[in-house]
């Protein structure tokens, strides 16, 4: 898709801003932010409904594409689909690709299928990878399996971003995994050992917060193997985002921040360019889950400065959609989020360009204030020497 430009010359007094309204420049000719945003952040509204009904077409032709996985059919795109793995999916309709799914770690001739997939981004500007497991929200019935791959692939801490309630709408989105307060802090994992293999833990609850910085519940917990083997857990329940939908309000300010404090939580794997995997999940983890993701790998780019003179052709947003669609069917499910994305992004570019305008405002002034003190010494001196 084309993006929008202005069309203007050096001559036009008006520019296309944001939603592809004109917007008149000042009688002084002092350049508003809107004016400099980079094209992909002027997009009209119709230009993003257009460009997400494109990424729509393509995850259908992956999706036919890949179809069922079979051993003559080696798609990157096949997903499984047997009994087994209906019975574990929260979704019938929600399938890891065979190529990036996460199997877990269990003893030959049982089912290693989970439904997680393993999520890479890289930046464009300094290569640093960044990794996640994106996730549905577990079931009753299985969430030991969710603690038994977090065990064998994150590193130690661990970091969990949970976007969904346990329930909304009357409905279960998510079981409830983890201890809930203080007052019963621990959750027996796996005490049936279910696959034979010795695999039991307990959870417990260390510290909860109530992070408004964050909008979250913060829960730090300890997940311990029989064998005494531990590894810390940071979980961040962000609980301001209804399925389909946006946060609003503070709740918008307070997931920028959270994007922060999980990467700040994160290891970096040691040698490596590469963080260790964050797991995140909603409740088909694919909709907030690909939300959440797309906005730090767009946060970073942005912070590292890929959007100060980017190629009027490019779109970061769509391109980094399409990229996460390639890894887990859905990803950004809903339209809605879609323009979130763009929403926040735009936003975050303008208030940088109005505060460095400030500073800039405060560096002249106190020039400025300089100017005048040096002058007035400078007379003082003068009538001092014209008085000896």
């Amino acid at each position: 898709m084309d993006t929008e430009s202005s069309g203007a010359s050096s001559s036009d007094t008006s520019t296309l801003v944001a939603g592809g309204a004109p917007s008149k420049a000042s009688d002084t000719g002092r350049v508003s932010p809107k004016d400099l945003l980079p094209a992909f952040l002027k997009l009209s509204r119709a230009d993003i409904h257009s460009k997400f009904i494109d990424l729509e077409w393509q995850q259908r032709n992956r999706l036919a594409q890949g179809g069922i996985y079979t051993p003559e059919n080696a798609s990157q795109w096949a997903r499984l689909a047997n009994d087994e793995t209906a019975r574990r999916n929260r979704y019938m309709n929600v399938d890891p690709f065979v190529q990036n799914r996460v199997p877990l770690r269990v003893p030959e001739g049982h089912s290693d299928y989970i439904n997680a997939s393993f999520i890479q981004l890289t930046s464009t500007i300094s290569g640093t990878k960044k990794e996640f497991i994106a996730t549905q929200g577990p079931k009753e019935g299985s969430h030991s399996h969710l603690w038994r791959m977090i065990w064998h692939e994150c590193a130690d801490p661990v970091v969990i971003v949970m976007l969904t309630q346990t329930h909304e709408s009357g409905r279960e989105k998510c079981f409830q995994y983890f201890p809930f307060d203080l007052e019963d802090p621990e959750l027996r994992i796996n005490e049936e050992d279910e696959f034979g293999d010795g695999f039991i833990a307990t959870l417990t609850l260390k510290n909860i917060t109530d992070d408004k910085a964050t909008s979250s519940t913060i829960r730090e917990m300890e997940l311990t193997t029989a064998d005494g083997q531990t590894k810390k857990i940071w979980h961040m329940l962000f609980g301001g985002w209804p399925d389909y939908s946006i946060p609003e309000g503070e709740d918008i300010n307070g997931l920028v921040r959270l994007v922060d404090f999980s990467a700040s939580k994160n290891p970096i794997i040691t040698g490596t360019n590469s963080s260790a995997p964050r797991v995140v999940h909603c409740s088909a983890g694919v909709g907030r889950t690909g939300t959440f993701i797309a906005l730090d790998w767009l946060l970073a780019e942005f912070r590292e400065g890929r959007f100060d003179n980017i190629e009027q052709d490019k779109d970061p947003i769509a391109d980094v959609v399409d990229e996460l669609r390639g890894q887990r069917m859905m990803m950004v499910q809903g339209e809605q989020q879609f323009f979130f994305l763009y929403d926040v992004m735009r936003q975050l570019w303008l208030d940088r360009k109005t505060d460095n305008e400030e500073r800039l405002k405060l560096d002249s002034a106190s020039l400025s204030s300089e100017e005048r003190l040096r002058a007035a010494f400078e007379q003082e001196m003068k009538d001092n020497a014209e008085r000896m």
